[in-house]
Formats: C-alpha cells, structure tokens, sequence
C-alpha cells in the first residue's frame, strides 16, 4: 500500500478530487488537519446542547456511580441465580 498526501487550498477541489478518485477505482480516506477552524453542524450542536441540558439537569452519574451500580446488580443477580 502506498499513501499519497496532498494539501488542498480550495475547498471546492476537494469535492473534484474525491470524484476523480472514486472514477479511477481508488479507496480513499480524507483528513482534515484544520480541526480547529472547521464548524460544527447544526445537528452536532443539537446534540451538544442536548447534553449540556442533561448534566445542568442532572440526568448525568459519574463513570464510578455507574460502575458500582452496575457491580452491585451483577452481586444481586449471582446471589439470585446461584453463580
């Protein structure tokens, strides 16, 4: 496998070199390196919002709540099932 890097200036020749690459056979992944500048979605902000209200409401428990619970239900099963 070989890989090839190229740095496109315009957005708009991005969408042509997907084309040509996907007419030529070739399998390709793109990557953005400019994470920084590029904007959400509407439906990722959606889901950002959605998350934020559920810890302000406290619809939200810790890693460690929810393993000990989760642990404690297992103990109760075993006790009940006798494994």
């Amino acid at each position: 496998m070989t890989t090839i890097k190229i740095e496109i200036e315009q957005e708009n020749d991005v969408s042509l070199l997907k084309k040509v690459l996907t007419e030529l056979g070739f399998k390709f992944i793109l990557e953005n390196e400019d994470l920084e500048s590029s904007e959400l979605s509407e439906r990722e902000m959606i889901g950002i919002n959605a998350g934020l209200q559920d810890v302000q409401e406290g619809r939200v428990f810790s890693h460690e709540y929810a393993k000990s619970r989760i642990e404690d239900k297992i103990s109760q099963l075993r006790v009940k099932y006798g494994s």
